[in-house]
């Protein structure tokens, strides 16, 4: 586990787990600097978290995992989807066929089956709603520094349009 990336990256993470401490939420373990050289934190992992903590309406960037619990999948997807970020989901399942039909129901850039969220070279990696547009890595995000231009004349158009 590296660093975080900067000294205010650490201080909103220090921030976060306090908060969500206040409000009710219990640090399983973790929640605490590693070291005083750097901007490391330990793995972190918090329960009773509620969907209304900053730590669940935020992109924490972290070291930090929340739990939510909720009583069946349709509240999953829900709770899930009920946030303005959208980078990525995880869904943890020995049905993976299961996996597959929640999979569509998450809004998310990224949803991956029994791993962490981590960007791969060779697929396309990207936010939907404040999480961001467009994509990076693989084809589709070399097509994000393209332009392209399409030529029409319009007199020939028959048999005479291109795309550069």
């Amino acid at each position: 586990m590296g660093p975080l990336v900067n000294k205010n990256s650490l201080e909103n993470i220090e921030s976060v787990v306090r908060q969500s401490a206040k409000d009710g939420a219990h640090v399983i373990t973790g929640g605490e600097r590693i070291g005083t050289k750097g901007y490391f934190y330990k793995l972190t992992v918090i329960k009773d978290v509620s969907s209304k903590m900053r730590i669940a309406q935020e992109e924490v960037f972290g070291p930090i995992a929340p739990i939510i619990t909720v009583d069946n999948e349709a509240e999953a997807i829900k709770l899930a989807n009920d946030t303005q970020y959208g980078l990525g989901a995880s869904i943890w399942t020995q049905d993976l066929d299961k996996a597959e039909k929640l999979s569509q129901q998450i809004q998310s850039g990224l949803v991956t089956v029994n791993n962490i969220v981590a960007s791969d070279p060779r697929v396309p990696f990207g936010g939907v709603k404040k999480s961001g547009c467009g994509r990076e890595l693989s084809r589709y995000g070399m097509m994000e520094f393209a332009n392209i231009k399409s030529v029409r004349f319009y007199d020939k158009l028959v048999d005479y349009h291109h795309v550069e």
